[in-house]
């Protein structure tokens, strides 16, 4: 059994074992607030809400998340796809990105940082965010 193999099967049954974790990463507090409650009514745990880069990449290592929601523009120097790229060289966590700044130039970044993440706009609805948490956590057998 590879590494990999034996990473995605103890991810597999802890996943199992409990509601997947979620960091938040967001600088404007209201916006934070309304994504937890949005998380939190789909079962899912919320282990911390960060408005900043460097606080993203401890906390998602610090809190073995399994799911990232990531503000593009974020305070401090760093923007939210660099920390996604960080937070993906260290372990291979999922991330959505929400933004109000969807642009096709942003867009195409995100892309060739991280292929395939998906991108939701501002403001963000239950269902839409529902979607993109299932085809990012989907269960591994």
């Amino acid at each position: 059994m590879t590494a990999v193999t034996s990473e995605t099967t103890a991810r597999s049954v802890r996943s199992s074992k409990r509601s997947p974790r979620v960091l938040i990463v967001e600088d404007e507090l209201l916006v934070a607030w309304h994504l937890e409650s949005l998380v939190r009514d789909q079962n899912l745990e919320v282990c911390g809400l960060v408005p900043d880069g460097d606080g993203a990449i401890e906390q998602a290592a610090d809190l073995d998340v399994d799911l990232v929601l990531m503000d593009i523009r974020l305070a401090g120097p760093m923007d939210g796809i660099e920390a996604a790229r960080r937070i993906r060289a260290q372990r291979d966590t999922p991330v959505i990105f929400i933004t109000a700044h969807g642009d096709e130039a942003t867009r195409a970044h995100i892309e060739r940082i991280i292929p395939g993440a998906p991108v939701l706009a501002k403001p963000i609805t239950a269902d839409r965010l529902r979607e993109a948490v299932a085809a990012v956590l989907k269960p591994t057998d």
